[in-house]
């Protein structure tokens, strides 16, 4: 059953046409996996620069340079109290720059988007998130630090 049937070759007679065809079927292959795979590696935890006074992206476990120090998203976390049992929703940065690191949070509270003032190796700078003073409405997203005095309230 099927044994008399003759298939054809895979390699052809001419090497010329061999090596024409894996010439070929290289500079298709090697340009598509270069570009896969520099998809995926960027996809990774990399790192970004950014400039005060700028919306930046941000991620879990990502971390962002800016010139002063280096922000990474560590998540978000609720906490509760007895007198607010719906409790408040804190989104929580880790600041650092060499061996000096701080962690810093931010959270709407009971409705008031404000930004959250906090000083790092001796400056004074503000984490907005939802929304900012200069930029308006923020996506879910993204953050904006500012350097300076804080404002008076």
């Amino acid at each position: 059953m099927g044994c008399d049937r003759r298939v054809a070759t895979v390699i052809p007679d001419n090497s010329e046409d061999f090596l024409s065809v894996t010439i070929r079927w290289n500079l298709i292959f090697l340009p598509a996996a270069i570009l896969a795979f520099a998809g995926v590696a960027s996809c990774g935890h990399g790192e970004q620069n950014a400039s005060y006074g700028t919306r930046v992206k941000y991620r879990a476990r990502e971390k962002i340079d800016f010139p002063d120090f280096t922000v990474e998203y560590l998540g978000e976390r609720r906490k509760t109290l007895p007198v607010y049992p719906r409790g408040f929703l804190y989104y929580d940065f880790k600041i650092t720059r060499g061996k000096t690191e701080k962690v810093v949070f931010w959270t709407t509270g009971t409705g008031i988007i404000d930004p959250t003032d906090f000083e790092f190796d001796g400056k004074r700078y503000h984490l907005e998130l939802r929304r900012s003073e200069k930029l308006g409405k923020l996506n879910d997203n993204e953050l904006v630090i500012w350097q300076g005095n804080f404002r008076s309230r």
